[in-house]
């Protein structure tokens, strides 16, 4: 037996024969003219572009317009002139369409690669995977991949394309071995709730693996090869079990969320597109606590427009039919940079130009969102949470900044709640320290663990020399939630936790002993969070022991 450990995409477990996913391979070799070979470049392209409308209207109709998106992102990067102009200058080297095109899409992914923000980075996949499309066309080899029996698909990584085309019910699980968890096949892979890893160390794909049977542990992210009759007894009972807590769980839904004692709290969803809106409802998430805008600049070649962004608001907030949403303004700067931003290099950026203090410098980019914002709350229960805030005066920049998109909007004759709530995320020492002042001018916290902790705590979160000093549960941190809580509560504002801890089995006790009114978690741990919180008698918990 051969084990392999790599990265969670999504829980769960596998057990079945792998099925290989190989990659295109090109040789170079001696094209037949560089006019010849860019006509076949142009008719290749065509046909993949009309092969990306098709995966669009299929993804539209199975997932829902923010999923397809991915295919019309996919069709503007085999359109674009600089990936043309790439294979035009490969071309020169009077070599074939098929090598010409594969080194262009490998050279923008470079670009890509080299790029600080995680997210830019995942796109070089997307570049490498249009490509890869151009030169299946181009050695008519597009026959796509499919499975006749259900398996266990194993590649390097896999076209979203092809995953949108099988047949879900044969997929048992997918190893993305060179994939990483935030490219966009992976993001599909856990809307479509299919038991996953990546980014696995020492394993060549290669077509001798096809037909292994093997186990994939997708909760303890890792891969068994040929594993032992014991093995596959003990892995066969963990997936009964998980299935079968799957099912139990759905007896959750549409319960309240209380306490053994009777405390009621509130679960909403952590989320970034419209499709996790639907993922929510379909867990019974009682709101959105957490809806990251940011993801809207980091998809766009240039700033998106008010009416652009109008529509991502709008559709979440008619999704959730009246539920709350809670959408965060625009969280750039550092992991996560965006070219046309054109912000400073920095050797510190977590605590350099970012959040807010990109809207006080540039306010226009800010009015644009917060008209978009107050437009889509006409369509439903929306609030708009702010985040990095330190300062009073950053609060009163932000109530000014409301006051203006509101103004413009009545000048345009738009409809808009005029009472939308404006919230802060506490995320930093400052703004739990001066929370007391804060809850007097805004209509909620919500208490952002990760960031919080890290800069509680003076260490770096993902530093992976300091994953061991790191400790969210620090009586530091606990202090700092129970403050926070206390003076929300003193003015009667609501608070919540959107960070990891907000799901943790030790926290969630305390957390529900000081009142914590919301936990906002991924769609997928709804339920079995309400089941935890069901079982906890607040009555039993101590709270000096999380903070003496």
């Amino acid at each position: 037996m051969r084990t392999y450990k790599g990265l969670r995409v999504f829980e769960g477990y596998a057990l079945g024969k792998l099925k290989v996913y190989e990659t295109l391979k090109v040789e170079k070799i001696v094209g037949i003219g560089m006019d010849e070979e860019f006509k076949r470049f142009e008719q290749a392209r065509e046909e993949t572009i009309q092969a990306l409308d098709k995966s669009f209207m299929e993804t539209l109709s199975k997932l829902g317009e923010e999923e397809a998106q991915l295919f019309e992102t996919h069709k503007l990067m085999a359109e674009d002139l600089d990936f043309e102009d790439a294979v035009k200058a490969e071309l020169m080297g009077n070599v074939s369409a098929e090598y010409a095109v594969l080194r262009a899409g490998e050279e923008l992914a470079t670009m890509f690669s080299s790029m600080d923000d995680a997210y830019m980075k995942e796109r070089a996949n997307d570049v490498k995977e249009v490509a890869n499309r151009i030169v299946s066309f181009l050695k008519k080899e597009d026959k796509g991949f499919n499975l006749t029996e259900p398996s266990i698909i194993i590649c390097d990584d896999l076209p979203s394309s092809e995953l949108m085309k099988l047949d879900k019910n044969l997929i048992l699980g997918i190893i993305f071995v060179k994939g990483g968890a935030n490219s966009h096949v992976s993001i599909l892979t856990r809307m479509l709730e299919i038991p996953a890893i990546c980014s696995i160390e020492d394993l060549e794909v290669t077509k001798d693996l096809d037909g292994e049977y093997s186990i994939l542990d997708a909760s303890g992210a890792q891969l068994l090869i040929g594993p032992e009759m014991k093995s596959i007894t003990l892995y066969a009972q963990k997936k009964k079990e998980y299935e079968d807590n799957k099912e139990r769980l759905k007896a959750f839904k549409g319960k309240p969320t209380l306490t053994k004692d009777g405390k009621k709290t509130m679960i909403y969803s952590n989320i970034a597109s419209s499709f996790e809106a639907e993922n929510a409802i379909k867990n019974d998430s009682e709101g959105i606590g957490l809806f990251r805008s940011e993801f809207i600049y980091l998809d766009s070649k240039d700033y998106p427009t008010e009416d652009e962004q109008f529509e991502h608001y709008k559709r979440v907030v008619e999704e959730m039919k009246g539920k709350e949403v809670i959408i965060r303004t625009l969280d750039i700067g550092a992991d996560k940079k965006i070219d046309y931003f054109d912000l400073p290099e920095e050797e510190n950026p977590a605590l350099g130009f970012r959040s807010i203090r990109i809207c006080l410098k540039r306010p226009e980019i800010f009015a644009t969102q917060l008209q978009a914002l107050y437009r889509a709350s006409h369509y439903g229960n929306l609030a708009v949470m702010i985040p990095m805030i330190i300062s009073e005066s950053e609060i009163d920049f932000v109530h000014e900044m409301c006051d203006l998109a509101k103004d413009n909007l009545r000048k345009r004759g738009l409809p808009f709640n005029e009472k939308m709530k404006i919230g802060i995320m506490v995320e930093t020492p400052s703004a739990a320290i001066m929370s007391d002042v804060f809850a007097k001018k805004v209509d909620f916290f919500s208490i952002g663990t990760n960031d919080l902790s890290q800069y509680t705590l003076a260490i770096d979160r993902v530093n992976p020399n300091l994953t061991a000093n790191f400790n969210p549960r620090h009586r530091s941190i606990c202090r700092f939630i129970k403050m926070v809580c206390e003076n929300a509560h003193q003015e009667g504002i609501t608070v919540g936790i959107c960070g990891e801890l907000a799901r943790d089995e030790i926290m969630l006790p305390f957390f529900l002993k000081i009142g914590i009114d919301e936990l906002s978690v991924s769609p997928a741990y709804t339920l079995s969070l309400r089941e935890q919180i069901s079982k906890i008698d607040t009555n039993d918990v101590d709270v000096d022991k999380y903070i003496y």
